[in-house]
Formats: C-alpha cells, sequence, structure tokens
C-alpha cells in the first residue's frame, strides 16, 4: 500500500491507496519557484529509488547468471510506500509499520483498512530523523516486538549520534563498515547501534578515502531520473543500505526456524557477531575522531554482522555456543598511507538536540542518508503536512 499522505508529496495524483508503485521523488527548482510553502526547504534533486535499490540488496532474482546476487535468494519484499518528494511524515511511517505486520490501521474517516494479508516479519527501515525517539514511534515499535516482528533501521550518516527510529528502544540499529572492517567515514554510531556490517565507503569521502575507501554495495537500481525508466545497476554507499543486508541475514534465520521471537532475533544477531576489528595506528571511534575509526561494542554494537553464526543460532538458540574468536589486526600499507594524511573527519561540532517531536523532528545531513519504502500504520486520522520541523529523510 502506499502511506503518503500529502498529495503534494506523494506525486501520483492522491494520498492513501492501494498502490504502492514510486512514481518518483524527484524535487527541481520548478517545484521550488512555485510553491516555496511546500517545497522551499526540500533539496533539489533527480528521483532516489531508493526503496528498488535496497529490494535489489534484499531479494533480486539470483543464481540466473545476470547481474547482482540477492542476501535472500527466496526471499520476499512487501512494498509499503511511506516516503515522496521531501522525506517522510512520522504518522505515515507508523501507519506502514503497523499495516505491514498485520495490525488494523484507520483512515481520514475513521475506517479500516483492508488487513495485510501477507504480514511481514522483519521491517526495514533506511529512514531517520534528527529528534529522539517519540511516542509514535516506540509504542508501533513495542507492539510489534510482541507480535515477533523485528524492526530494522540504518543509524544515519551523518558520523554522529545515531537518529530515530535506530535509536528507540527494541530497535536493531545497524552502523555501515568498510571493507576492512573500519566505520565508514559517514556512518552514525554510538549506544543506538545494536550491530554494524559493510554499507560502502566512498573514495571521495573523507581524508583518507582513497586509501581506504571502497566501490560500495552493487545493487538494482532504476535509470530515471523523473518518473521510472529502465533497470541498471548501480553501486551506493550508507547506513541504508547496510540495514537490509540485517534485515535480509534476518529473513535467513526465520526460514530455518519461524518459531523465533523479536528477542531471540536479536541475541541471535549479537551472540554470533564477529569482533570487531582493531588496528594499532588507527584510533577508536569517538566526537573527536569521527570519521574512519576502530569500532567498539559501545560504538558500533556487539560486532560485525555473521549471516552464518546467526543461522546456526537459530537451528537451536538453546544449544548455540558461540565461538571463540580473536579480533583481527588490520594494519598495512593502505593504513598507513591514511595515517600520513592527518585525520580522516574533523572532530564533530557539539549541537543541541531537538526538543520538538512535532512532524518530522528534524532532518538528516548532507551525503548519503538513510531510506526504503517500508511498513507502518496507524493513528485513526491523517493530518496534513504543515511547515515546520522537518520530515524524516531518506537520501543518498
Amino acid at each position: 500500500r502506499d502511506f503518503v499522505s500529502t498529495v503534494e508529496y506523494a506525486n501520483d495524483g492522491d494520498g492513501w491507496d492501494a498502490d504502492a508503485s514510486d512514481p518518483g521523488d524527484w524535487v527541481s527548482e520548478a517545484d521550488r519557484s512555485a510553491s516555496a510553502a511546500l517545497f522551499g526547504d526540500c533539496e533539489v534533486g533527480d528521483s532516489s529509488w531508493h526503496g528498488t535499490v535496497i529490494a535489489g540488496l534484499l531479494a533480486a532474482g539470483t543464481n540466473n547468471s545476470r547481474g547482482v546476487a540477492a542476501i535472500n535468494w527466496s526471499g520476499r519484499v512487501l512494498p509499503v510506500r511511506v516516503a515522496g518528494k521531501c522525506g517522510a511524515e512520522v504518522a505515515d511511517i507508523v501507519a506502514g509499520m503497523r499495516w505491514a505486520a498485520g495490525l488494523p490501521v484507520y483512515d481520514g474517516q475513521g475506517r479500516v483498512l483492508p488487513l495485510n494479508p501477507n504480514p511481514a516479519r522483519v521491517l526495514n527501515i533506511s529512514f531517520g530523523g534528527s529528534a529522539a525517539c517519540n511516542a509514535a514511534y516506540q509504542d508501533a515499535i513495542d507492539e510489534l516486538a510482541a507480535k515477533g516482528v523485528v524492526v530494522v533501521a540504518a543509524a544515519s550518516n551523518e558520523h554522529g549520534a545515531v537518529t530515530r527510529p535506530a535509536n528507540c528502544r527494541g530497535v536493531i540499529g545497524v552502523a555501515a563498515l568498510n571493507r576492512d572492517g573500519f566505520k565508514s567515514s559517514y556512518s552514525n554510531f554510538g549506544t543506538g547501534v545494536a550491530i554494524a556490517t559493510v554499507g560502502g565507503d566512498p573514495r571521495l569521502l573523507g581524508n583518507w578515502g582513497m586509501a581506504l575507501g571502497d566501490d560500495g554495495l552493487l545493487t538494482l537500481g532504476n535509470a530515471g531520473t523523473t518518473g521510472p525508466r529502465s533497470g541498471i545497476y548501480t553501486r551506493e554507499a550508507g547506513t541504508s543500505f547496510a540495514a537490509p543486508v540485517v534485515a535480509g541475514v534476518i529473513g535467513l534465520m526465520l526460514s530455518v526456524n519461524p518459531s523465533l521471537s523479536a528477542a531471540q532475533i536479536v541475541q541471535g544477531l549479537q551472540r554470533s557477531a564477529r569482533p570487531h576489528v582493531v588496528s594499532p595506528k588507527i584510533a577508536a571511534c569517538s566526537d573527536q575522531n569521527p570519521g574512519r575509526c576502530i569500532c567498539s561494542t559501545a560504538t558500533c554494537g556487539a560486532g560485525i554482522l555473521d549471516a552464518d553464526g546467526a543461522l546456526r543460532y537459530a537451528l537451536d538458540p538453546a544449544a548455540y555456543v558461540a565461538p571463540a574468536r580473536q579480533a583481527e589486526v588490520i594494519d598495512n600499507i593502505d593504513v598507513t598511507d591514511a595515517i600520513a594524511l592527518g585525520a580522516d573527519r574533523p572532530a564533530n561540532a557539539v549541537t543541541p538536540v531537538a526538543a520538538s517531536d512535532s512532524g518530522g523532528g528534524g532532518a538528516l545531513g548532507l551525503v548519503w542518508l538513510a531510506a526504503l519504502a517500508l511498513a507502518v500504520a496507524a493513528l485513526s486520522s491523517r493530518r496534513p503536512r504543515s511547515r515546520g520541523p522537518a520530515p524524516e529523510r531518506a537520501g543518498r
């Protein structure tokens, strides 16, 4: 279903409906000129096709001698559209989450929508907003967890504190790592992260990009700049794309053992995780060192995602014994070259946390951010969007 409530942002001529097709989320200078009230705070850019990119990581056709391989060869994606031009409203995201999980959702006239006949067990949210986790998110997440549904969310890409909903209680917040296991230059970090995995690390980002960066994750995309055109392959980087790697592994865990509870899924991911890498030359992640850095359990979650280990746990959680592992030491010529360039990024500026939970709760930062068409639903009435705090954002 489509849960983008504001018609101008939905870009398909209406609000909530049964058609989840994405007409594109581009914003033009003409949009901004024609309606500063609606689009004045939006970034100009081509359509992102973010949902397509993430669907490709999760469930692209595989073992067919074409293109790319998905995390889950037989995985199924339930498309729930919650974002359009300029981002997404928290109310729409929450509505999509609840509907995707099979819970009742009401339209603007108080009528219950048709129940989702294919409830999801795993919700991937590659969206985020800079305000604190609010009651709308937390209540939905708690309700889903009681049904055995897990929420996986991107930590976001401002090389700072984890954003919502990844920082909400019970969410599997995901940080991004580069090819060596260092935190990617852009990835957020901190106590809201549950686990870390590969997310790509652009070579043109940060002082160390040419020495330690990589080519990103190869996945599906679309050639259209506004409306959809032909399918393409594209390389992407961001916590948006680390999150579906984790979500796909959870799908594999449930294919092995559908009776896993939400708590067991989190425990399985974390108990089976590999230790974070170490290096004698690169410093630990902190606000003083927010670029490529050495992760710990305090900054990047329990460890590095281990799909094989997670499936071994899923087979028999009660009998699972985590293997003894030593952290891999990374010390090579690339590390030496990077260190010679000085810091990868300057220290983070101290910024106050937004106090308001109205609207979307604040825009996320620059480069690759967090996004995906997802699963949400709730709120017995829909409200028109008003200008004010920026919406939850997706981006690159």
